[in-house]
């Protein structure tokens, strides 16, 4: 089996958030002798010898210049243009072409394809379609302009992401977006990301019995969903609690950025920390960790918070390898209700939170790991084509 991958991530000395992602599929693949090329964003020495640059360096640099010196504003849809553009002149004939997140890269899908390669995507956003309708309907129902959002650009500009021959989804939220979109259910398969294990690594019990900290951590936008937590937060009347909130609240609209103020301003025990290069010593503190998230590829956080022994709330579109009643709870998007209900379970029943928090470890230990997953995955593709 010879394989490309092509991956937005950056690989060597400079990463980028998604390359803990790809990086697993990358070593099996090149461990078993099977790998032909990696196309990437950028490339500083990658131990694979034929990693390319898909935006070299010095072009990468002439960007930040003009974005920085000359205010000029510079797309992400300008770059992935660039990006596909690049990658498909650097694409070599392989049995297959591994996509990481190929929503946009419609030139390189075509060149693939006439090349008689098998192509596979990973998506790392749900359907685009799928999130452009729960982008719209949040919007609606924040009182917020509509028209014109990020997903919705993305559905309209990118209207190739059924045209891969296979999807290998990160989560069953992402798998069903697709076959809501009208993607064939049997060429879908299911690979759940990593985390690194170690860094989110609970060595001893905390002291977690003075005060009830709930744990909220995303890079917020208003598909995140916090306003639905912090509706509930405003309901709940439980003596010594703290609410955390890490991460940056950059992409959201200024209405909405005035409400969460607000409210974060009559509730003194909300805790803003913002971005943090250490999110372990969050989840290591957190009694629970809840992301009410509307639209999730496979939530790496959870993961992490999983990792470090808490339980989760989360909601049916982030579940990820949450399992309800055992590792945390699942309730539906958009219900601050059942987001409310849960804290005040969870609070007073302390067992029953320690035993979630114990599963949820045990969860993340055994789950299977992702560079294996896609490997036999795509050993099963190529079978497949084999005896036909």
């Amino acid at each position: 089996m010879a394989i490309s991958v092509i991956t937005y991530s950056s690989l060597g000395q400079k990463i980028s958030i998604s390359t803990p992602d790809i990086l697993p599929v990358i070593k099996e693949f090149s461990a078993g002798g099977e790998l032909e090329q990696v196309v990437c964003y950028t490339n500083r020495n990658f131990s694979f010898p034929r990693t390319y640059s898909a935006i070299p360096l010095p072009l990468h640099y002439l960007f930040r210049i003009a974005e920085k010196y000359f205010k000029i504003k510079i797309s992400r849809f300008f770059y992935e243009k660039i990006f596909d553009w690049s990658a498909s002149l650097r694409l070599r004939p392989s049995e297959i072409v591994l996509f990481h997140g190929g929503h946009f890269l419609r030139r390189t899908l075509e060149k693939a394809s006439k090349a008689g390669s098998v192509t596979v995507d990973i998506p790392r956003l749900a359907h685009p379609n799928t999130n452009a309708r729960l982008e719209k309907e949040e919007l609606i129902n924040l009182g917020l302009e509509s028209r014109g959002g990020y997903h919705e650009k993305m559905s309209l500009k990118y209207n190739h992401s059924n045209k891969f021959d296979y999807i290998i989804a990160s989560s069953d939220f992402v798998k069903k977006s697709y076959i809501e979109a009208g993607y064939p259910a049997d060429k879908i398969y299911l690979a759940n990301f990593d985390i690194d294990f170690s860094r989110f690594d609970v060595k001893e019990p905390h002291d977690k019995t003075k005060i009830f900290k709930v744990l909220y951590m995303a890079y917020t936008t208003p598909l995140k969903g916090l306003h639905y937590l912090l509706e509930a937060w405003e309901e709940l009347r439980l003596p010594n609690v703290e609410l955390t909130l890490v991460g940056g609240f950059d992409s959201l609209p200024n209405k909405l950025r005035e409400r969460y103020e607000k409210i974060i301003a009559r509730n003194k025990n909300i805790v803003v920390v913002g971005h943090t290069p250490n999110p372990e010593e969050y989840y290591k503190d957190a009694s629970l960790f809840v992301f009410p998230s509307l639209t999730e590829s496979y939530g790496r956080v959870t993961l992490e918070a999983m990792a470090c022994g808490v339980p989760i709330i989360t909601t049916e579109n982030a579940q990820g390898i949450v399992e309800d009643g055992k590792t945390g709870f699942v309730v539906p998007i958009r219900d601050s209700r059942m987001i409310k209900e849960k804290i005040e379970y969870l609070y007073h029943n302390p067992e029953i939170r320690k035993k979630m928090g114990v599963e949820a470890r045990v969860a993340v230990e055994n789950k299977k790991p992702f560079g294996k997953s896609v490997y036999d995955i795509c050993q099963e593709i190529i079978g497949k084509h084999q005896t036909n």
